[in-house]
């Protein structure tokens, strides 16, 4: 099934959350459905082979989305990345015009990504973590002295106005994000991105091992990241991206010589990375 054919996009809500805008912005006419959080999104996923899922993998400012990564790594996980979004996310400040900003509200991110200029511009104001950028939008709407950082989109949903755009502008923010379905691609040279599942021996230089024949075929490795085996201590499975695609002959060979020294690999695709949106 392509994306075009999926009859409904599960993501990341409340309306107005940077995952939401992704959505609408890369499938405008395809329903969907807002969840609670990640893992509820492939909690969806797995009782509807119609639909399909985005999910955020990394921002430029906070790192890997743990959470999505641990459901992409668990056996029971049968969903295959389709595609790589990214979203070059522009902040703003939300708020009301002429009133003292006494509190400001946004998700843990906004907050991280935009210190310096927070320290420059609202030094004495109080920030209040919320769950979404959307919560924090719908929280200084009905806040008297309160503003928001967020999205300019958020600004209208909520009667507010934009008090400064962009915040932190001189930084790049991007955040990165998986299309997810239950048919994976069928790998070809068109797609420049492989993930995989990778559990390892219980050895000195195991995971050094792996990647030589990587190493020698040329292949560049993208992402690493290591999260415990639950009920196992002690022992850890990999999640890795490498560039290329399990449709060419080097990629090929080189996971069969670390199958070879006693690594075992899961594709959970072949897919293409670089699509751009604007926030």
């Amino acid at each position: 099934m392509s994306a075009a054919a999926a009859n409904i996009i599960a993501c990341l809500g409340p309306e107005g959350s940077f995952s939401h805008l992704i959505t609408q912005k890369r499938f405008p006419d395809v329903a969907v459905s807002l969840r609670d959080n990640i893992g509820d999104v492939f909690d969806f996923l797995s009782g509807r082979p119609d639909a399909q899922g985005i999910v955020p993998i990394e921002n430029s400012s906070g790192g890997f989305i743990i959470d999505t990564v641990d459901r992409l790594l668990d056996a029971r996980c049968h969903l295959s990345i389709m595609e790589e979004l990214t979203l070059d996310v522009k902040l703003a400040l939300l708020g009301r015009p002429g009133q003292e900003v006494r509190t400001i509200h946004s998700h843990a991110m906004p907050f991280f990504h935009g210190d310096d200029w927070l320290k420059a511009h609202y030094p004495h104001a109080k920030r209040i973590v919320e769950p979404s950028t959307a919560k924090a939008a719908e929280k200084a709407a009905a806040t008297p002295g309160a503003a928001a950082i967020g999205p300019r989109q958020n600004a209208e949903r909520h009667a507010l106005s934009v008090l400064h755009f962009p915040i932190a502008g001189e930084v790049p923010n991007i955040t990165q994000f998986f299309l997810l379905g239950h048919t994976a691609n069928k790998p070809d040279a068109t797609h420049n991105r492989t993930a995989l599942v990778v559990e390892l021996p219980d050895r000195a230089g195991s995971l050094c091992r792996f990647l030589t024949p990587l190493s020698d075929a040329g292949v560049n490795m993208k992402r690493l990241e290591s999260r415990p085996i639950r009920g196992q201590p002690n022992q850890y499975r990999f999640y890795i991206e490498i560039e290329g695609s399990m449709a060419e002959e080097r990629v090929l060979k080189a996971l069969a010589q670390t199958h070879a020294d006693g690594a075992a690999t899961r594709s959970i695709g072949s897919y293409c990375s670089g699509t751009r949106v604007e926030s």
